[in-house]
């Protein structure tokens, strides 16, 4: 479990580096206990004790120094090595009397939040071992003098550091896990998007090019009826204009595919941006009756390239779809500028957005009554590599809505 959230050594190395704090700590408390206090204690072996501490720590701080991957037995070692200076620390300064044995209670709040299970049992029981250790080396006469005020001030004291170190270290801990932990999830999200975007593109780019033979030689075909059946001018005549359609579309491809390659973007201006997305509807969906409130104002412009118009037009072709399955032939396209961003909003009139596939949508490949949402999936891809948000959602007065917002620069 551990190594799915600590892959490397950097959180271990945090705690090295708080040792040495608690190291500072330990040793002003010996002070302060043998020239404030007047306390009689071995004051030589704490003092040994805490310089083989800062020995050991300054040896692992140099051993941790690079990044690397980092087994939970170092973690493991880090704590129990916690364990067995405070302990000692402990011995020579009252065992279990002392009113700072609680701290024990650090290293198996720390191993809580950075080892599997089996490894906490383990911190755990080293914990007790040395708790029961220091309570068995206590002698009755020491049992008999001690200073209950004294304790309970200490008790008091120790009380505040160890709340001071879970939410200092403790939380400092777990938050940073969970940030990593939704930090590896968003990148599994985003890497499956991008595996499912790189197979859709090679399979459009296969099938434009196996297209491209085919549609050619309907052409030709289509020019040498013309001359072979003149009694039919007007058909021949609506097939080669579907032929050309076609035609233009694919080299609309060919240049967007080349444009997408070398990233290069221009400004767009809105005015123009708007007048294109009429033309579109009005050669691709002449049975649709679209009420267009498209304000925009001269001086104002997106930073896009030529992938911008076919994703907005994805979003319309949805649209159109899901007002003529529920009857309707009209849809909304209206918009809204402030001075540093536009949304552009296309409404139709359909049934709306199944609540269950309302999040999912346009992230990922979603199934619904007209395909995979392959479209709505395409356009947030392309929306999001320019820059801009696209939000789905249902209108309060029935349809469904996709609202695009962009960042507006100055036209030039």
């Amino acid at each position: 479990m551990l190594t799915q959230y600590l892959q490397t050594n950097r959180h271990l190395l945090q705690l090295i580096k708080l040792r040495y704090g608690f190291i500072l700590l330990q040793l002003l408390a010996i002070l302060l206990a043998q020239y404030w206090f007047g306390y009689e204690l071995p004051y030589i072996s704490l003092k040994i004790v805490i310089a083989a501490e800062l020995a050991v720590n300054m040896i692992l701080y140099f051993c941790y120094r690079g990044n690397r991957n980092a087994h939970p037995a170092e973690y493991l070692l880090q704590i129990l090595l916690d364990i067995m200076f405070l302990t000692l620390l402990l011995y020579f300064a009252g065992g279990a009397t002392n009113p700072f044995v609680s701290l024990l209670l650090l290293p198996v709040a720390i191993a809580a939040v950075t080892l599997s299970r089996g490894l906490l049992m383990l911190v755990s029981m080293s914990a007790l071992t040395a708790y029961t250790a220091l309570l068995l080396s206590i002698s009755p006469h020491q049992l008999h003098n001690m200073d209950m005020q004294q304790h309970f001030i200490g008790m008091w004291v120790n009380f505040v550091l160890s709340a001071l170190v879970v939410v200092l270290v403790v939380a400092s801990l777990a938050r940073a896990m969970q940030q990593q932990e939704r930090f590896f999830g968003q990148l599994r999200e985003e890497q499956l998007r991008q595996e499912q975007l790189v197979a859709l593109g090679t399979t459009a780019t296969q099938f434009a090019h196996h297209m491209a033979t085919p549609l050619a030689t309907a052409t030709l075909l289509t020019e040498e009826l013309q001359e072979d059946m003149p009694d039919k001018p007007l058909l021949l005549q609506q097939l080669g204009q579907q032929l050309q359609h076609c035609s233009r579309h694919l080299q609309s491809f060919r240049a967007i595919a080349e444009e997408v390659k070398q990233n290069k973007k221009r400004n767009i201006p809105v005015a123009l941006l708007f007048k294109q997305l009429k033309e579109e509807v009005q050669l691709n969906f002449a049975n649709i009756q679209p009420q267009y409130d498209l304000i925009a104002e001269q001086n104002q412009a997106v930073r896009a390239d030529t992938t911008l118009l076919p994703a907005l037009l994805n979003l319309i072709q949805n649209a159109v779809q899901a007002s003529l399955k529920n009857h309707h032939q009209r849809i909304q396209l209206s918009s809204q500028t402030d001075q540093e961003h536009l949304t552009l909003r296309i409404r139709d009139f359909g049934k709306g957005f199944p609540a269950q596939s309302l999040l999912a949508l346009g992230a990922s490949l979603v199934e619904s009554e007209h395909g995979l949402g392959i479209g709505v999936m395409l356009s947030h891809a392309t929306l999001d590599r320019l820059g801009a948000q696209l939000r789905l959602y249902n209108h309060k007065e029935g349809g469904a809505v996709a609202e695009v917002s962009m960042n507006l620069v100055p036209a030039v």
